[in-house]
């Protein structure tokens, strides 16, 4: 009979309070803008007309090999916004008591929520259906990747929680390109995140787009993370600047006070990364880290770390040092806002270097994972793409920016990622899953499953293009627009009264 885990009801309890955190302060219908109130206040007939909007990324990551294309992740954390339990029919009535009355902008789509508040109970659903591609898959930017269906007035509050996908799909689209650069990337630190809840869901998201078919746990030196997703992350740790430093004293040189450091470490350990810049990395912490390494042959689990100057140098310059003593290869992790392009740099050069493969180099990139995460990057849009049974498109003298009308399903045919209507039969393999089921999750995939599939689909498709019914609406709608633009223009440019 198995061995009980001692450990499984804190996990468990941990989980749900991570996704918990991110349901919208406790389910108070604030969380979103403002307009989304007074809009539907003033037209609540149309607010409650069966709907759908999508979500679109209408451009990919400015970075080297990325092809357009992206990785889609983040249900479990960005569907806990809104999804993550009921709403309470207390808080309801409680936000429209304070924004008919007490607001500066009062105002209420009071047909709207009393739609939901028609409800049995006290815990009550979103009638809402959603579909998206799901985790893993890979897309290309212009391809509208979820889908939101119900009463519009409901679906455009979710607006603000929902463009937030755009951290996660960047971050596995991150990860993918980092397993292109390097199968041994690690992500080393909480600090820059804003918050730890963004470094679990960072971190989720990197496993999904970069842990491959294999799926072997990740590195990381969030401990939460490997206790509450065990099969997911592996803790590693090792020496840093502030234990480096506190030998330091004007009694005895920096040399000594480096080495005594990083000796009691591995005496202590067994294994350690050696920070060597503490003083001068390509002199002192030279000397010092090959003097500790010949001094512990007990144990070959003792490598190097840099992290500032000409990391590439370093790293062949270290490598050579340790041949020449007679040390076998030992792991140099390399640091310094390290990037897929600059791990092929420092490979490239030690290659030439050396004439071997960078077997040993370990990158490090804890800040890569956190730059150009924001929404213009991706230009999420969430836009009304129907309303009842007539197709909508949101128009924009801005090219790219076009909405794809009607309730879209997303199809592949080779190469091709087709964008259909649901009414539409098909010929090709449907993408889009039901992620969310009348106000209720349905997505519980696991997420090794999810990493296998961005592993399967990140090379396969070059291009994208409407459905037959979905090209009509939108030749007919560009036609409307152009002849009445054209004719707008002759009226202004005649000075016609308006």
């Amino acid at each position: 009979m198995p061995t009980p885990d001692p450990f499984a009801a804190k996990r468990a309890e941990m989980r749900d309070e991570f996704f918990a955190k991110l349901f919208l302060l406790g389910g108070w219908l604030g969380g979103t803008d403002t307009y989304k109130r007074t809009m539907w206040a003033a037209v609540p007939d149309v607010a409650l007309q069966q709907s759908a909007y999508t979500l679109t990324f209408r451009k990919g990551l400015p970075e080297v090999g990325t092809a357009n294309r992206l990785v889609m992740a983040g249900h479990e954390a960005l569907l806990a916004q809104w999804f993550h339990r009921p709403l309470a029919r207390g808080d309801i009535e409680l936000s429209r008591a304070w924004y008919a009355t007490r607001s500066a902008t009062k105002a209420f789509p009071s047909e709207v929520w009393d739609a939901v508040l028609a409800q049995p109970g006290g815990a009550l659903t979103l009638p809402l259906d959603v579909w998206g591609f799901p985790g893993g898959q890979t897309f290309l930017a212009g391809v509208p990747c979820l889908t939101f269906e119900g009463p519009g007035g409901l679906i455009s509050y979710l607006e603000p929680a929902m463009c937030r996908y755009f951290a996660p799909v960047i971050q596995a689209t991150k990860a993918r390109l980092m397993k292109e650069a390097t199968p041994r990337d690690a992500e080393f630190g909480l600090r820059s995140a804003p918050v730890e809840v963004c470094n679990l869901i960072l971190l989720l998201a990197r496993f999904v787009g970069g842990a491959g078919v294999e799926a072997a746990p990740q590195l990381t030196s969030n401990d939460t993370a490997e206790f509450v997703w065990p099969e997911l992350f592996r803790s590693i740790g090792t020496i840093g600047h502030e234990m480096m430093c506190a030998a330091q004293s004007f009694d005895k040189s920096l040399a000594a006070a480096e080495y005594e450091m990083m000796d009691r470490f591995v005496s202590k350990m067994g294994t350690a990364s050696l920070l060597c810049d503490l003083v001068d990395a390509e002199t002192v912490g030279l000397e010092n880290a090959l003097r500790v390494i010949k001094g512990h042959p007990e144990t070959d689990r003792v490598g190097v770390r840099v992290d500032s100057g000409d990391i590439a140098a370093q790293c062949v310059l270290y490598f050579n040092e340790m041949k020449k003593l007679g040390i076998p290869p030992r792991v140099i992790v390399f640091e310094d806002e390290v990037t897929p392009d600059g791990v092929r740099r420092v490979y490239d050069l030690f290659r030439q270097q050396t004439g071997l493969e960078p077997t040993m180099l370990f990158p490090g990139a804890g800040g890569y994972w956190w730059k150009l995460v924001h929404r213009d990057t991706v230009s999420a849009a969430f836009k009304r793409t129907a309303t009842e049974d007539r197709p909508n498109v949101k128009f924009s003298n801005s090219p790219g920016k076009e909405t794809i009308p009607g309730y879209v399903r997303v199809y592949e045919r080779g190469d091709t990622l087709i964008v259909a209507d649901r009414s539409e039969s098909i010929d090709g393999a449907p993408l889009f899953v039901k992620l969310v089921d009348q106000g209720r999750v349905v997505y519980a995939e696991d997420f090794r499953e999810q990493a296998a599939r961005a592993e399967r689909t990140w090379g396969r498709y070059t291009r994208w293009e409407a459905s037959p019914l979905l090209a009509d609406h939108l030749k007919r709608f560009r036609a409307m627009r152009a002849a009445e633009v054209t004719a707008a223009r002759a009226r202004l440019s005649a000075g016609e009264a308006h």
